[in-house]
């Protein structure tokens, strides 16, 4: 079997890549794996002098994804004034995703002593339709709300990044592998608002000092935004069973430690800067389950199908608020809740 060799140059040693058969794979592993040894100490990319690469392969799907998100914020940093000053929630986010994956089996190597499994996704929607509500309320506890509306979320774009890492641990004669992960995620939405109606327009009941309320009606002009990053280090774990000759299901857990980043701009609000009205920053966690089929077509071709569900939670932050004067309104963000689900179906191609 024709086998060959690639150098890439990796800290101060050379790292050889040994691989059967295509010029593809090498440059598979070039955009999964190198991007890592940049932030591995010495060492370990010393461990990586020589990689053989068992199996390779891209997947390509699309498919639908439901999201919801929901954040409120405080009347001042401590929580008080009231605990819930303001509150949106987008809902029904209808969105068409595209995915991409490009995934490596490696040969055993020295640190690990077993095969083991290195994997890039990346994702991108574009956002279909949605409903958002926001709402500000002067007293505890969701008490004497003085404006609310109700507005359209039909545009905007979503983009997921995902990698991980780990060892390979199989049972052939069970037909079960088992595959713990380590691994980095991004993750990004750009949640519109427009098309809006005051529904509720209450003056006298407004904290002193805020904006006066829309009247009752149609709010012209309305094109806000609101974008929302999540991003940090996660561990996993994926199991496959091997059904029959032809189909593969495999289930997978991921658990994420994040930081939580966003930046609005409340086109509508005078008294705000553009085009950064409010930024939002926080810690949290995220739990995603992720299920999927693999049907053999041929000796190079798989159907694929899989179901994803997420739950995100960022704990209490802040909001820091820029006004057109200058000055700059700090409060406690109390919370931030994101939700998704997502159907695709789309071809896998092994090298």
């Amino acid at each position: 079997m024709n086998r060959r060799a690639a150098h890439y140059l990796g800290g101060s040693s050379i790292i050889t890549l040994i691989y059967h058969g295509h010029d593809m794979r090498c440059l598979l592993l070039s955009l999964i794996l190198i991007p890592m040894l940049g932030i591995m100490p010495f060492n370990s990319v010393f461990a990586f002098d020589a990689i053989i690469i068992e199996s390779s392969g891209v997947d390509m799907g699309f498919g639908y994804r439901s999201d919801q998100l929901d954040w409120s914020i405080s009347g001042d940093i401590n929580g008080e004034n009231p605990n819930i000053l303001s509150e949106l929630s987008w809902d029904d986010i209808e969105i068409f995703q595209i995915q991409a994956k490009g995934w490596l089996e490696l040969g055993a190597l020295p640190f690990l002593k077993r095969n083991s499994l290195v994997f890039a996704n990346i994702s991108f929607g574009k956002i279909l339709a949605g409903d958002v509500q926001d709402s500000d309320y002067s007293a505890d506890d969701r008490n004497d709300e003085w404006s609310r509306s109700a507005n359209d979320s039909d545009k905007g774009l979503t983009i997921d990044l995902s990698g991980a890492f780990g060892p390979t641990f199989k049972w052939e004669q069970l037909a079960f592998t088992v595959t713990p992960l380590l691994g980095y995620s991004f993750n990004m939405q750009d949640l519109s608002m427009t098309n809006g109606q005051q529904v509720v327009s209450e003056p006298a009941l407004r904290p002193a000092g805020t904006f006066l309320p829309p009247t009752i009606g149609a709010l012209p002009n309305l094109d806000s935004d609101y974008t929302a990053y999540w991003y940090g280090p996660w561990l996993g774990v994926n199991a496959d069973y091997q059904v029959s000759e032809k189909l593969k299901m495999t289930v997978g857990v991921e658990y994420h430690w994040i930081e939580y980043f966003a930046q609005a701009d409340w086109n509508l609000r005078s008294d705000f800067t553009h085009p950064v009205s409010f930024e939002h920053e926080a810690t949290g966690t995220g739990l995603v389950w992720n299920i999927k089929g693999q049907y053999i077509l041929s000796e190079k071709w798989s159907w694929l199908f899989s179901g994803n569900i997420q739950n995100w939670e960022a704990g209490s932050g802040s909001d820091r608020t820029y006004f057109a004067d200058g000055t700059v309104g700090l409060s406690r963000l109390n919370q931030v809740n994101w939700d998704s689900y997502a159907l695709t179906t789309g071809m896998q191609y092994r090298f």
